[in-house]
């Protein structure tokens, strides 16, 4: 695929609304003086700093040196101008929901193929656009349709419409599971944040067939690159309800960036009201999605500027944050200038916001200039210093799957050489092994996103090589294709609910030397409200051999004693492999002290779900009678203690360990879970060493997945961190959700990536 590297677009009230193609050429380096965070490792992995409490400022000397992230926005709907098109984006023929990376088939049903020469589509608001991602026409034998020379340009009305980016497309392969074109180098149409509603495709050329043809598009918001100083692609509160979004398209223009000369604090706002926003003066507030929890170094807003009806300003408003959008805490009371009806109103106040962190924010009308309403033509956030927690969509979209292996929870990873932090390997030749729990088994309908030929397992598992989130290169193992992908007690056990048998949920993973091990829960299905219960703990074993999982190998270490696990007094119940940290020189552990330390919870009435830990020497770890216990007066015993020390509260039965490995708390280690376990809510603990309590309890995330998903009763669960997938400045983190309709609607029920890392400085 080939593009000018850069195509200025066109001028619009003093604004270049330029569109290029390629890498956003922002610096020529990749290195930056302020740190992100460094990659945090069960064994040997960096996390740059204690998370700094809100207004409060990092000190440049605690960074280090960190690498630019810039990720792809929401994937946003695209609503063909004529039906007879409306193939390219409907999602037919796709692999999974949202995703880049996703594949496209060579079914001709799935893609279009006509006599058009221009397809026009209606995103239905003016966004901030970002990066537009094409597959071409796939059928097999007769790939001679696809689109060669296309023009590529958006508009705001439907009417005048920017500079076209002229580009040409590869012809396709006609083979199953096409990738999106310049997927790879991220080569591809990038908008780079244009307000725009409509894009606009114009058939330039096709690749000697005689119609044209092409199978699918995706377009993306625009999401800035994470810089202090850079301005946050936000949006108006987003929730879904009763099929519809509670978002209007009007309730956009605030945010979106239309009517701006630019994006800088310094930008001129025109005084067309299109580009404005309004509400009734009765109403009581403006909500601002950060879409991630970041610091904010500003908050800058133009007042409504409509020469006509200046008295829609707002006058005097109290700024909120929060990360949860229920509980806000008060910045201050503001007072608004009235914007002057010019063509290029400068901003109307400046707020310093001191880096404080926030997901979002709320401007609290107290009044306004005197009008039946009242308005703003333009709010922008800017980035601050100190660590953010944002969307990862390429982890995501690879554990979207519409065939087979189609949705999971209790996601565990591991690289099998046994390092999940090594600065010297070479990540392509990284093979890494994930376990899941319960999985559903089906097919998904791309056009309805419903479930069909539905089946569930109790575990399954999975192997991604290379080291990126590329669909290609993981397979999904189950138990029906490769007999002990699937792990099941040995020998069988009968449930208390007549006619089944336990099964196991999977714990964590680790590996030594040239074996993987699995804790494994034992689940009894019972006559309850929940219809299942924990009543044990396990271990399996398998042999790594060429750097794969040797599934005919699998062991069961059955843990008879109850030295896992004992639920027989329900006041104080134990289970231990939610979480292990390996601190001993094979795993690459700074300051090694040898042992393998496991985790669980201690379900105590009248108290809640507390962190617990045991020990035991490598070479033991099979030895359930070697494992030692910390009780609650901080000394280790053989014996499980009537009291155990807990290290952290209200936590949750999956979460993670990790240490940290640069800057002022490199060796102290950090705690990840979902906070009273069923939460929206992400949090973060610090320890000096891998038995000791945390402490700095602070939420790095908050998501509202649960309201922005479709279907009844969803709910969130079991967060932790994925060193084996993080790069060397980022710590990766999943959180798993569910709902009544998982077996209905295929976005449910999958595991959901974050981000968490340090902004980079100029």
């Amino acid at each position: 695929m080939r593009f000018p590297y850069l195509i200025d677009g066109y001028a619009k009230k003093g604004r270049r609304m330029g569109l290029h193609t390629g890498r956003k050429k922002i610096f020529p380096f990749l290195i930056i003086i302020m740190a992100v965070l460094s990659a945090c490792s069960k064994s040997n992995t960096p996390f740059n700093n204690e998370l700094p409490k809100a207004d409060e400022k990092v000190k440049e000397d605690d960074f280090i040196a960190a690498t630019v992230v810039q990720e792809v926005g929401t994937m946003l709907k695209l609503s063909p101008m004529d039906e007879s098109y409306k193939a390219i984006a409907d999602n037919s023929g796709m692999s999974g929901s949202y995703g880049r990376n996703h594949l496209h088939s060579n079914l001709a049903q799935d893609m279009y193929k006509g006599d058009n020469t221009e397809f026009v589509f209606d995103i239905g608001h003016i966004e901030k656009l970002g990066e537009l991602y094409l597959w071409n026409y796939n059928g097999k034998g007769d790939t001679n349709c696809g689109l060669k020379e296309i023009a590529v340009s958006c508009s705001e009305d439907n009417i005048t419409y920017s500079e076209p980016v002229n580009c040409t497309l590869t012809q396709a392969s006609g083979e199953e599971g096409l990738k999106a074109e310049g997927l790879a180098d991220r080569n591809t149409v990038n908008f780079n944040g244009a307000s725009g509603r409509y894009l606009k495709i114009t058939v330039l050329s096709n690749h000697g067939g005689s119609q044209n043809g092409l199978s699918e598009i995706r377009l993306y918001r625009y999401k800035q690159p994470i810089i202090a100083g850079e301005n946050i692609s936000c949006s108006p509160l987003e929730r879904y309800n009763n099929g519809k979004w509670s978002a209007k398209a009007e309730d956009y223009n605030f945010v979106n960036g239309t009517g701006l000369s630019d994006f800088s604090r310094n930008a001129t706002h025109d005084n067309r009201p299109e580009h404005m926003y309004t509400q009734k003066a009765s109403a009581i507030d403006f909500i601002i999605d950060l879409k991630g929890e970041y610091p904010v170094s500003e908050l800058v807003l133009w007042n409504y500027n409509d020469p006509e009806h200046l008295d829609y300003g707002l006058k005097e408003f109290r700024l909120k944050i929060s990360n949860d959008c229920t509980t806000w805490k008060t910045l201050g009371t503001y007072t608004l200038e009235q914007g002057d009806g010019s063509e290029a109103l400068e901003p109307s106040l400046v707020i310093p916001m001191n880096h404080v962190q926030a997901h979002y924010l709320q401007l609290e009308i107290r009044s306004n200039y005197g009008g039946e309403f009242v308005g703003l033509s333009e709010v922008s956030a800017f980035l601050g210093e100190s660590w953010y927690c944002d969307e990862v969509p390429d982890y995501t979209a690879l554990l979207s799957n519409y065939e087979g292996w189609s949705g999971a929870d209790g996601i565990y990873t591991v690289n099998l050489d046994g390092r999940d932090y090594n600065p010297e390997r070479d990540k392509s030749e990284l093979n890494t092994f994930f376990v899941f729990s319960d999985t559903i088994v089906s097919s998904v309908d791309p056009l309805t996103d419903r479930r069909k030929n539905v089946s569930m397992v109790n575990n399954t598992s999975a192997l991604l090589k290379g080291g990126a989130p590329d669909p290609n290169h993981i397979q999904f193992y189950l138990p029906q294709e490769e007999k002990t992908a699937g792990i099941i007690p040995n020998p069988p056990i009968p449930a208390t609910k007549e006619g089944k048998n336990i099964y196991y949920w999977l714990g964590d993973i680790f590996v030594i030397g040239d074996k993987l091990y699995v804790y494994c829960l034992r689940i009894d299905s019972v006559d309850t409200m929940l219809g299942f219960s924990q009543i044990g703990v396990d271990l399996a074993r398998y042999d790594i051999v060429d750097g794969a999982v040797d599934y005919d190998s699998l062991t069961i270490i059955n843990d008879e004693r109850k030295r896992l696990c004992d639920v027989s007094n329900e006041n104080a119940e134990f289970y231990f492999g939610g979480a292990v940290y390996q601190n001993t020189e094979d795993a690459g552990a700074t300051n090694p002290d040898g042992y393998i330390y496991v985790y669980g919870y201690n379900d105590v009435e009248n108290v809640g779900r507390e962190l617990v830990v045991s020990r035991v020497k490598p070479e033991n770890i099979e030895k359930f009678d070697s494992y030692e216990y910390l009780d609650n007066m901080g000394n280790w015993g053989s014996e499980v203690p009537s009291a155990f020390l807990y290290l952290e509260d209200d936590v949750a039965p999956e979460c993670s360990v990790s240490q940290i490995q640069f800057g002022e708390n490199k060796g102290k280690y950090l705690f990840v879970w979902s906070y009273l376990t069923n939460s929206p809510t992400i949090k973060a603990s610090i320890s000096d060493t891998p038995y000791t309590p945390f402490r700095d309890q602070t939420t790095i995330y908050t998501h509202d997945t649960c309201l922005t998903t479709v279907g009844k009763g969803n709910n969130t669960y079991n967060a932790k961190a994925h060193p084996a997938l993080s790069g060397p400045n980022e710590l990766l983190i999943t959180y798993n959700v569910n709902g009544e309709d998982c077996f209905v609607y295929g976005d449910i029920y999958r595991p959901r990536f974050l981000r968490l890392a340090r902004v980079a400085g100029r």
